[in-house]
């Protein structure tokens, strides 16, 4: 408990110091966060101070995961319209029919390459087709970028990606196991339950906040709103989890319904909840992100790892990129697109897990996927944010060519 009681101490200070530092030289914020947990991680002060590693320290990883949680839930919330998202729903999916065959295709490859077997070589594939939603979309919540076209769009196709990298890992791990066929009524039982959870949640949404929002008005309990809003974003997790989608995605599901009902968007619980998410829960979730990096697994995972990583960050920017132009997007949007897909994370890293523990993989897969994530979440950042600076420039630019020779345009 003590270790604990340390971690998240120095954790949330760092994270914030750091933060700032970064902050101050126009740099997203959760590069301090990733920073303070590095520098707690295994190979810098982390074993002066713990006992063991501060990713397996006791609850850390529990209360990493309510960060992930509340990271989606406040894009949902705060962020995210419905309407929005929707309107370029279509045009997500027609980017992700391509960027996701495409980074697939790849990590198969990759594999095949060296002589994996075709079910690890599938995994290798899985495993290039999931991008690391909270790493974009904390990086465009910094940038103030998440609402633009481009960030509905991104935000839209990661969470196709996990989707399909969930559902296609069970699969594999029920044929890993068995070696048989996978049958019709798997497939069958697997769309149904997700069936039932976007269509419990629209239901939910006309029928059931309205109750709950007037039910906290009668409640003389403190802090009534704030405790049923908490409840649904645990409810809709949990759920989410229990029909194979990601806990995630049942969270920013959650902060979506929420901000529909003007009871729960005032500015009091607005603040309260951005107090409890970025002043404690995602802090710790980046933190512990970054105390699982570990650059020592690219040499442990050899000319694979290497070869992995690279594929694996060309392919979703090439497959984004090519997406999005083919969908009418100008190149240098579809250059940010491209960018805000190549990140891999907490989904990536669950699945390698899932997966080396069925049998699916070996430890020099698992480890190329740990050198991936540790790779894309510090680039993926840095990278988004100069590809937007450039962006906007040239928009600023063209607009200043336009007032400046109206005749020509």
């Amino acid at each position: 408990m003590f270790d604990t009681i340390l971690a998240l101490s120095l954790l949330l200070f760092l994270s914030k110091l750091i933060g700032n530092i970064f902050s101050r030289i126009k740099q997203p914020a959760i590069l301090g966060e990733l920073t303070a947990g590095i520098l707690l991680g295994v190979h810098v002060l982390g074993p002066f101070l713990f006992s063991e590693p501060l990713y397996k320290i006791e609850y850390m990883q529990v209360l990493s995961q309510i960060g992930a949680m509340f990271l989606l839930f406040m894009a949902g919330y705060s962020h995210v319209k419905i309407d929005k998202l929707l309107q370029f729903g279509g045009r997500s999916i027609a980017i992700a029919c391509v960027e996701l065959p495409l980074s697939f295709a790849a990590g198969f490859w990759v594999g095949r390459l060296f002589d994996y077997s075709i079910i690890a070589s599938l995994f290798t594939g899985l495993a290039l087709s999931i991008t690391g939603i909270g790493v974009t979309v904390r990086t465009l919540m910094d940038l103030n970028r998440l609402h633009t076209d481009y960030g509905m769009n991104i935000l839209g196709i990661a969470i196709l990606d996990a989707t399909f990298g969930l559902f296609f890992l069970s699969f594999l791990a029920a044929f890993a196991h068995s070696q048989e066929a996978i049958s019709l009524y798997t497939i069958g039982i697997t769309i149904l339950k997700i069936g039932f959870f976007f269509g419990g949640a629209v239901l939910f949404s006309r029928v059931v906040l309205f109750p709950i929002a007037l039910l906290a008005d009668y409640m003389n309990v403190a802090e009534s709103k704030l405790g049923l809003v908490l409840s649904t974003l645990f409810v809709f997790s949990y759920v989410a989890d229990w029909v194979g989608l990601h806990f995630i995605i049942g969270s920013f599901v959650a902060g979506i319904i929420i901000a529909r009902h003007s009871d729960f968007t005032q500015k009091e619980i607005k603040n309260k909840l951005n107090g409890i998410a970025y002043g404690l829960f995602v802090p710790i979730f980046f933190g512990v992100m970054g105390a699982q990096i570990d650059f020592g697994v690219l040499k442990n995972g050899g000319l694979f790892a290497m070869a992995f990583i690279l594929t694996g960050m060309s392919a979703k920017f090439l497959g984004g990129t090519l997406g999005a132009k083919i969908t009418g997007y100008p190149v240098m949007k579809s250059l940010v697109l491209g960018t805000g897909l190549i990140p891999r994370a907490g989904v990536g890293l669950a699945t390698a897990s899932i997966a080396l523990s069925a049998g699916i993989i070996d430890e020099k897969i698992f480890a190329a996927v740990v050198g991936m994530v540790a790779v894309t979440v510090i680039f993926t950042p840095l990278a988004l944010k100069y590809a937007i600076q450039i962006l906007e420039k040239n928009k600023k630019t063209s607009a200043t060519h336009c007032l400046k020779y109206p005749d020509i345009f």
